[in-house]
């Protein structure tokens, strides 16, 4: 491959980054107001404490994009989003794993995202062979774009496509401890020992995450009595009148 090809797609994926990169940092930052409108509407409605999901949201920097084109051997590219699905990417961290597949549920029903199914991944019913555990969606989200005309302007809705990835806790701090570590893909002796140890590893997770799962229902009832004489989430409405939760209105 010539070195000048290389060089021409990476001035053009730096174009990018600084021309439109504070724009996709606040498309990001939307994506992690919906998940949280969801998270929240989700524990009120389960009567959970509102710390059992957990949002975070990051843009893919440069060099993880450049890494990603040398891996892909350069291919030719308009936007940043032809080669890489997850430029924008979410996680939704749970307490239970009961909770990873209620808020997928609630992802896909929801009209702010649109769920790609063919493109679901769950690798908490099938966990990769290194022990990886975690449910991943590709979905598009809608934004309001401003388009220019002759001397006036309208909002357009448009759409971009985002990761989002959903685990528990335990999950989570084995993907982060596991992520990048040099052995992971190495044929070496060390290599081997290294998948071995962490794939033992993410089943003691594992099982763990499944005890913790016989919590849940203590913890709804410790968080229910807590907020007894406060604001119920089983409150009757009026005739003819639906009861309304936080945050769903914004999601609708």
């Amino acid at each position: 491959m010539k070195s000048s090809h290389r060089e021409n797609l990476a001035r053009r994926a730096n174009r990018f980054y600084l021309r439109y990169g504070s724009e996709v940092e606040n498309l990001c930052r939307l994506v992690e107001v919906k998940l949280n409108q969801l998270c929240i509407a989700y524990t009120l409605n389960n009567q959970l404490p509102r710390e059992a999901l957990e949002v975070v949201t990051r843009v893919k920097p440069l060099t993880s994009f450049i890494d990603k084109l040398e891996r892909l051997g350069w291919p030719e590219f308009y936007y940043p989003t032809d080669i890489i699905r997850d430029l924008i990417g979410a996680r939704v961290v749970c307490w239970f794993v009961n909770d990873c597949y209620g808020i997928r549920k609630m992802i896909e029903q929801s009209h702010g995202f649109h769920v790609h199914f063919d493109e679901t991944e769950d690798f908490i019913a099938n966990a990769k062979p290194s022990g990886y555990r975690s449910i991943h969606l590709m979905a598009d989200f809608t934004y309001d774009s401003v388009t220019r005309g002759e001397g006036s302007q309208e909002l357009t809705p448009r759409t971009m496509v985002c990761e989002i990835q959903i685990r528990t806790r335990l999950q989570d701090a084995f993907g982060q401890l596991t992520h990048g570590f040099p052995y992971k893909s190495s044929n070496t002796k060390a290599g081997a020992q290294y998948q071995e140890m962490v794939a033992q590893m993410a089943e003691a997770l594992a099982e763990q995450d499944r005890a913790a799962s016989q919590i849940r229902e203590l913890v709804r009832e410790v968080y229910k009595h807590e907020k007894r004489g406060g604001f119920s989430t089983d409150a009757k409405s009026e005739p003819g009148m639906s009861p309304r939760l936080p945050g769903l209105d914004s999601v609708d």
